[in-house]
């Protein structure tokens, strides 16, 4: 009796039995079946990836677009597209722009959402949702009766039980208009913008400390006051370098007023016709920034010893002639110039700010105070950031008032083609960078800033009838002394949400299923 494989043996042509043949197709339908739906799975993920990245692309060139424009511009463009709409590539909109829900986009509440449709980006399509708030950096008397949002005991859960406002909104009470009213993180830093760091502060202070001259007058005091021989390096050390055994007291902006006879300090913009032009052949301007220090110190005999300085040449941070870019004219052929610095609060004299503006270009200059913050991580809020109380330098929201409510400061403006109707200023100086919530009910009570601003050396009258360009940098851009007309849509700086969604969910309300990408930022005009 012979068996199968003897058969197959004997004949050459015999082949698998039928059920041989059976269990290697179960078997390879039990390997190629997991692989096929693997390869199935891994395409519709590259689909998937493809997709998003070309949402992310098309929330990233929208997002710049609205960043080159002011809000006026913006909202003209979203509401009538039809006269030319140059904010965001047309490219990307095949079907149209427009505002969306009614009372929404009211120009008196900061809040603007437009959107778009057919959003094409490397031939998929999308709808996009554009949010524009400046609620956040508007004027806080407008907001006050929404304090109370602040406080945790008005919320049961996401919203406030007293006015039905959102937990995440709260930041849009308007009371404090602080630090983030001169934040200089969305301007270009490489052109036309000068931003006073903390290091260039703290240069400028141990340059002094440096000194010869003024080293030997405070070791004196020292002697005198029953330091040791052997101990006045160390003593000496410890005033201006602050990981000293020694260092309880340290010179700081905030006590220096009290260390030194006088402080003062000048900030001097040059502007000059440059050799490189723009992409229209048209010359930039040129920028150099001096920041220029002046210390008094009285020695032993009561003999004043001054010390200028240019910054800390041994820490290699100089600013003296510094190099601010070669700035390409706006469309309407203007310069636009931003200056954000730290006030010397204390000072005998007020701070000086000087623009010498030879380049035949017409200014949009913006001058903003910054306030001096040291953060540190929230340990009952990981990820949160707070002040650091502890840092000699910190001056708490009522050390702040007070120091706003003595700051001076000159505004300069030297240019021989001066025209005031083509002249624009934008700053903060009119408000305290704490808002009106420690002036004890008085609004209106601000000091009337700057103290004192010339042309040419003429003395320009700020109370609005001067016809000068003159607006208040708090997010809402009324010129000072006035009101905004009735409508005016005048925000200059505001946060940007742009969220992208799949085709047709314009129609359907923008549901969240089907948004794919969103991106936030701010800027500022």
């Amino acid at each position: 009796m012979t068996t199968a494989a003897d058969r197959r043996k004997l004949n050459k042509d015999a082949g698998f039995s039928l059920l041989e043949l059976l269990i290697a197709v179960v078997i390879l339908a039990i390997i190629v079946i997991p692989l096929l739906n693997l390869f199935l799975s891994s395409n519709k993920l590259n689909i998937r990836s493809r997709q998003t990245l070309r949402a992310t692309t098309a929330a990233q060139d929208i997002m710049e677009g609205l960043k080159a424009y002011n809000i006026e511009e913006i909202r003209t463009q979203f509401d009538k597209p039809a006269d030319g709409f140059y904010v965001i590539d047309s490219r990307l909109i095949k079907g149209g722009v427009a505002e969306e829900a009614p009372g929404m986009g009211n120009p008196t509440d900061g809040l603007y959402v437009f959107s778009m449709k057919d959003v094409s980006m490397q031939g998929s399509k999308f709808d996009a949702k554009i949010v524009v708030d400046a609620r956040g950096y508007m004027d806080p008397a407008r907001f006050a009766s929404h304090s109370h949002i602040y406080e945790q005991a008005f919320f049961d859960g996401e919203k406030c039980t007293m006015c039905g406002a959102f937990k995440a909104d709260r930041k849009h009470d308007g009371i404090f208009n602080d630090a983030a009213l001169a934040d200089a993180r969305s301007i270009d830093k490489e052109n036309g913008t000068f931003v006073e760091s903390t290091k260039i502060r703290r240069a400028v202070l141990d340059s002094v400390f440096k000194n010869t001259n003024i080293k030997s007058a405070v070791k004196a005091k020292l002697k005198a006051s029953g330091v040791a021989d052997a101990d006045l390096d160390d003593a000496y050390e410890s005033l201006w370098k602050k990981n000293t055994p020694l260092s309880a007291n340290y010179v700081c902006y905030k006590n220096a007023p009290v260390f030194f006879d006088q402080i003062s300090r000048e900030i001097i913009i040059d502007l000059s016709v440059s050799g490189e032009v723009d992409e229209n052949g048209d010359p930039k301007a040129d920028m150099v920034i001096t920041q220029k220090y002046m210390f008094h110190y009285k020695d032993i005999n009561g003999i004043d010893i001054p010390v200028t300085t240019y910054g800390d040449i041994d820490a290699g941070i100089v600013v003296d002639k510094m190099p601010g870019g070669s700035i390409a004219r706006t469309e309407d052929g203007k310069l636009n110039v931003n200056i954000f610095y730290y006030p010397l609060y204390g000072a005998a004299a007020p701070d000086k700010i000087i623009i010498n503006n030879d380049s035949g270009l017409d200014l949009n200059l913006l001058i903003a105070k910054q306030r001096y913050e040291k953060l540190m991580d929230d340990p009952a809020n990981p990820g949160q950031k707070l002040p650091d109380l502890s840092d000699p330098e910190y001056l708490s929201d009522p050390q702040l008032l007070s120091a706003e409510l003595l700051y001076h400061v000159d505004v300069e403006v030297n240019e021989p083609h001066f025209d005031k109707d083509k002249f624009t200023l934008k700053t903060n100086l009119g408000l305290n960078l704490v808002g009106e919530k420690y002036l004890a009910g008085a609004p209106g009570t601000n000091p009337e800033i700057p103290a004192q601003f010339t042309v040419n050396g003429t003395h320009m009258d700020l109370s609005g009838t001067s016809g000068m360009n003159i607006f208040t940098l708090d997010g809402v851009r009324s010129p000072m002394g006035k009101d905004p007309d009735p409508g005016e849509v005048t925000e200059l700086i505001y946060d940007v949400e742009v969220s992208v969604y799949e085709e047709g969910a314009a129609a359907s309300g923008f549901p969240l299923d089907k948004r794919k990408v969103v991106i936030q930022g701010s800027t500022t005009n």
